[in-house]
């Protein structure tokens, strides 16, 4: 494919809305995943250290 087709192809999809939308919405799932991942492996070592404490409270 030349890079003009290329640069056609970009313009069209720039300019068609529901390529747009399809993107806002692909920006927000992103944003929410990375929050997720931030969210868990923030909590992962809290609750992996309250299960070790109820295991050991009940040894």
């Amino acid at each position: 494919m030349s890079r003009a087709a290329i640069i056609r192809r970009l313009r069209h999809l720039l300019r068609d809305p529901t390529a747009a939308t399809s993107i806002e919405y692909a920006i927000i799932a992103g944003g929410i995943a990375a929050v997720l991942v931030g969210v868990i492996s923030t909590l992962g070592g809290n609750v992996s250290t309250l299960w070790t404490t109820v295991k050991d409270a009940l040894n």
